[in-house]
């Protein structure tokens, strides 16, 4: 197991916050505790993960300790340049090759399963991809996907990884029986979010980052029909927009 920077942040009365940015057909994620943060994903290249990072931090940090990219799909990786533009990051995290960390000469770290993000407040371990070498020509299931621990809560965030990647984890017995926030995979696609995740992880609420009208079909029917058939509480960026989790 690697682990990756030993992140010091002042603890104040500020709560620490997870945000799932509305970015259109995409994923942003943002986990903040006052002048500490890490972005996971930026979106489209259509600017809204550079709105949701001004209505969500404060407009004199233009620092990002740790951007995480978990796959190189453009919904992923769109707001990128932007974000590289407006804020100086210190560490970042990915599993592909990206064309504008090479074009801009940026380093950055690979990831894999059992490495974890440590702070003095909160864990994030990686469950995929299981080696540095992508094992799959699909890009989806090469994804990033972790455990966002802080206390007693858990958040799996899942990327855009597929029902068999699932299946896997759920085999290898490497996810908690019990989660709280379960982000959907692949905004809701019928690839993924399946019977076993489910019914293995016991998720409380599901999030899903979605584009509103989106020419996928997003989010699909039956992935809407498991969730409600257990009872796990429904959360969508298409309608709800920013949706802001506060930690205490």
């Amino acid at each position: 197991m690697m682990l990756f920077g030993w992140y010091f942040v002042e603890v104040r009365n500020d709560k620490t916050k997870i945000i799932f940015c509305d970015v259109g057909q995409g994923d942003g994620i943002l986990i903040t505790k006052k002048n500490w943060q890490m972005l996971i994903d930026t979106g489209p290249n259509n600017k809204k993960i550079l709105t949701c990072l001004e209505r969500h931090l404060p407009f004199w940090d233009k620092t990002l300790e740790v951007v995480l990219i978990t796959h190189g799909d453009s919904d992923h990786t769109g707001g990128l340049a932007d974000v590289l533009k407006s804020y100086k990051t210190i560490d970042i995290f990915n599993n592909d090759d990206l064309e504008v960390l090479n074009e801009q000469k940026i380093s950055s770290k690979k990831l894999k399963q059992n490495d974890v993000i440590k702070t003095s407040l909160f864990d994030f371990e990686i469950v995929n991809p299981p080696n540095f070498e992508k094992n799959t020509k699909d890009n989806n299931d090469n994804s990033i996907a972790g455990i966002f621990s802080y206390k007693d809560t858990k958040f799996l965030l899942t990327a855009d990884i597929s029902s068999e990647v699932e299946q896997r984890l759920v085999w290898q017995k490497v996810l908690p029986e019990n989660i709280d926030i379960l982000k959907v995979s692949h905004h809701g696609s019928a690839t993924a979010t399946s019977d076993e995740l489910l019914d293995f992880v016991k998720p409380k609420v599901a999030v899903i980052s979605v584009g509103k009208e989106n020419r996928f079909g997003h989010p699909r029917k039956e992935v809407l029909e498991r969730l409600e058939k257990r009872g796990i509480k429904i959360e969508r960026t298409d309608q709800l927009g920013d949706m802001v989790f506060e930690l205490e």
